[in-house]
């Protein structure tokens, strides 16, 4: 066999919305589980996504890590090659960010994944508006199989699956009030679940002696349902304008051991008490609190599963499955003027210089398709500066990635060209013209290239390609007996030790 194809038109995608995602209480090596499902025309194979909000390993702790996982399954066979990658998904159905494609040989109980799918910083803080709208994560998984192809035809699509799970948050705000502050002792609140009528944690306060005998205010936590997994707490000092100062921004991650905690007010009682004019009306201190209970998942089930839908037809979200007609219907006039804008050369305020060629641009758009434009831009050389030297681009691969930047498209794509746009895809840092190559590569690879795709995977220190390509070695082991591999071994000594 000197090809393993995969067919994106005979895939299944599997689309799973979590709900509350920001209020995940995983550690790291903790994942959240998706609903089984099926693929009928994958064997009738049982399958789930295993997602770990704080990564996989303590070397992915503060990353987002993947995987696929075949369930039990009656009637599937001992093993199945499945190729397979994910996605994020902004509320258009667009990719935020995409894994590489591998292929594995599945038996049952068995996962693969990446490690490095997201950055869990930029998922829930610096682009939180783009990967949690509305706080939901939804990620795509995209399976193929060569079995498929030979059974159905290259035309064929098998279906897609939506699933949804729910993080379950209870919520609460009051007004904590207590009297007789300068000789108070204890304050005792309990906050009840709206559901069962039963008390679910209880927060006592009280003074407490530190040194200098300055006297602090503490809060005391207490979670009387072993159930809960994280809580949130927000106090806020009101004043006698109305006016809140926030005194308290803590969280608690309860486990089998913890179900308490102790917390200190910024305010001291001396601080309360020398500006009791403003903070003690009639020796009263009021606290407005903000609650959040996190319950655990509530709800976890597949929701639709359609048969013979492209991806490329349409898209699960909340509200189902919406044409991607319509969304590319809105997308259509700002993508046909920004390919006008490069086309026509209007307006350009900087040139890409090659050795041999150069290139008019704009800056705003380089900034917002790479930070390292936008870094280089900042700078105050390069801002005032007409021209952009990267000799070390071919003018080919620059027409192509300018293009890309300006329409989100790519003509005409072959071997070389994908592999050189992956280098400049890294060098400038972008993101989805690099997961878009990556994916080319993947699809198209072969014993013959294999070996080359390797080494730049591993030049550009690319874990998740460099592994995607290893699986296709272990799965492909004809490979070692090729002139590819000889020559590889000869010039590529340590690495195809490595490998080995």
């Amino acid at each position: 066999m000197d090809r393993v194809p995969i067919f994106k038109k005979i895939c299944f995608t599997y689309s799973w919305s979590i709900e509350n995602f920001n209020y995940s209480w995983k550690k790291n090596g903790e994942y959240i589980l998706s609903p089984d499902f099926i693929v009928d025309n994958m064997e009738k194979t049982k399958w789930r996504v295993a997602l770990y909000p704080k990564g996989r390993s303590e070397s992915s702790k503060d990353i987002i890590s993947v995987d696929l996982i075949r369930g039990e399954d009656r009637k599937g066979p001992e093993r199945i090659i499945v190729y397979f990658e994910f996605s994020i998904l902004a509320t258009d159905g667009s990719v935020l960010v995409s894994t590489g494609t591998i292929g594995c040989s599945f038996a049952i109980g068995l996962n693969m994944g990446f490690d490095s799918f997201v950055k869990w910083y930029e998922v829930l803080k610096t682009r939180v508006k783009d990967y949690l709208p509305g706080n939901v994560l939804t990620v795509r998984c995209t399976m193929w199989n060569n079995r498929i192809y030979k059974k159905l035809g290259n035309n064929t699509v098998i279906g897609s699956c939506f699933a949804r799970t729910r993080i379950g948050v209870e919520r609460r705000s009051f007004m904590w009030n207590i009297k007789q502050f300068n000789s108070f002792q204890e304050s005792i609140y309990k906050i009840t679940s709206a559901t069962k009528s039963k008390p679910m944690i209880t927060l006592k306060l009280f003074p407490s002696s530190g040194q200098n005998s300055e006297i602090f205010i503490r809060v005391k936590v207490y979670a009387h349902d072993r159930g809960l997994k994280l809580s949130t707490f927000h106090m806020y000092v009101v004043d006698i304008s109305r006016k809140r100062i926030e005194c308290l921004n803590e969280e608690i991650l309860f486990d089998e051991v913890t179900n308490t905690a102790l917390f200190t007010l910024t305010f001291s009682k001396e601080q309360l008490m020398m500006n009791q004019n403003r903070y003690l009306p009639n020796d009263i201190l009021q606290l407005y609190c903000e609650c959040v209970i996190v319950t655990g998942i509530v709800f976890n089930e597949v929701e639709s599963v359609t048969s013979g839908i492209s991806p490329e037809d349409g898209h699960f979200t909340g509200n189902g499955l919406i044409s991607k007609e319509i969304r590319l219907d809105a997308k259509k006039v700002p993508i046909e003027n920004l390919e006008t804008l490069y086309k026509e050369n209007l307006l350009c305020d900087t040139k890409l210089k090659t050795k041999s060629g150069s290139f008019p641009a704009h800056k705003n758009i380089l900034s917002a398709r790479s930070p390292v434009f936008k870094a280089m831009f900042n700078n105050m050389k390069e801002k005032h500066s007409e021209c952009v030297d990267i000799e070390d681009l071919d003018d080919d691969t620059v027409k192509r990635m300018l293009l890309y930047m300006y329409t989100v498209t790519l003509p005409d794509l072959q071997w070389d060209s994908a592999c050189n746009l992956y280098t400049a895809a890294h060098k400038y840092e972008i993101l989805s013209l690099k997961s878009d190559c990556t994916s080319f590569l993947m699809d198209n690879l072969t014993l013959d290239n294999a070996c080359d795709l390797l080494i730049l995977a591993n030049r550009h220190q690319d874990k998740d390609l460099k592994s995607a390509i290893q699986n296709y070695f272990s799965i492909n082991r004809g490979i070692f007996n090729t002139n590819e591999w000889k020559c590889f071994m000869q010039t590529n000594a340590q690495l195809s030790r490595e490998l080995l």
